[in-house]
């Protein structure tokens, strides 16, 4: 006898499950994979989990298969409908319903291709999948590369060593160039965001022979009301050795 892998319609219900299959007559005797794709071609694509897991639970419910089985049969059944629609007549009166029914099933084919857990697919479709995978990782890595060796032309060998006790003056030194003016009028630096001056510190500065967290440096550009500063972060008036002046009669 066929195995039912899919939970039927009880004859003549009057509130049957929305995934059941069949009609109010019931299943029809051997048709219970047309049942199962017509359910599909109804369904939006975000129900297509549920629905598959449906008559998944039935099928292990009642022992009829395991579950690689199961998935293996419905792979089998949308694959052999799928072949059925692709080779039908193109000037057919039903062409436009062949064609939505097609598109619908190579939706949940694609779903089926997320939940394959067990290699099932025919070998050439993983293997292509794979090779498909392999190329776009390529494809990035070959760009993340580029991207680095972007990066590594602002990588300097060693960085502008500060004095001893003086890393507040040269935070004092950038402050006052961020507000420096040209003669007409505009500033000479602009940035909405403190951050690249604190970053531009960490980055080609060092003190005490270390590396300087950004942390610390951030810390000097914090500014607006509201924001909480930690100790040490204020650059005090014994720090601030240096004043920056323009030249006069500069136009």
């Amino acid at each position: 006898m066929k195995k039912l892998y899919f939970k039927p319609r009880k004859a003549f219900s009057l509130s049957p499950h929305p995934y059941d299959i069949g009609t109010a007559l019931g299943l029809w005797r051997n048709h219970d994979d047309n049942h199962f794709l017509l359910k599909i071609y109804s369904l939006n694509e975000a129900s297509f989990d549920e629905y598959y897991n449906y008559h998944l639970s039935y099928t292990i419910k009642y022992d009829i298969a395991i579950e690689e089985d199961f998935y293996r049969h419905v792979w089998q059944v949308v694959k052999n409908r799928i072949k059925h629609f692709e080779q039908q007549d193109p000037f057919s009166s039903n062409h436009a319903m062949h064609v939505s029914n097609l598109h619908k099933l190579q939706l949940f084919q694609k779903y089926l291709h997320s939940i394959d857990k067990w290699n099932a697919r025919p070998p050439h479709l993983i293997i292509a999948e794979k090779d498909e995978l392999i190329t776009k990782q390529r494809q990035e890595i070959d760009e993340l590369k580029v991207k680095l060796n972007q990066l590594n032309q602002y990588e300097v060998a060693q960085k502008i060593r500060i004095e001893e006790e003086h890393l507040a003056t040269l935070v004092d030194l950038i402050k006052q160039m961020r507000e420096l003016k040209i003669p007409s009028g505009r500033l000479l630096l602009r940035c909405d965001n403190k951050s690249p001056f604190s970053k531009m510190i960490s980055k080609y500065f060092s003190y005490g022979g270390k590396d300087i967290p950004t942390e610390t440096t951030r810390n000097y550009f914090v500014e607006k009301k509201g924001d909480v500063a930690t100790k040490g972060t204020v650059v005090k008036s014994e720090q601030r050795l240096f004043r920056i002046i323009p030249l006069e009669n500069k136009k």
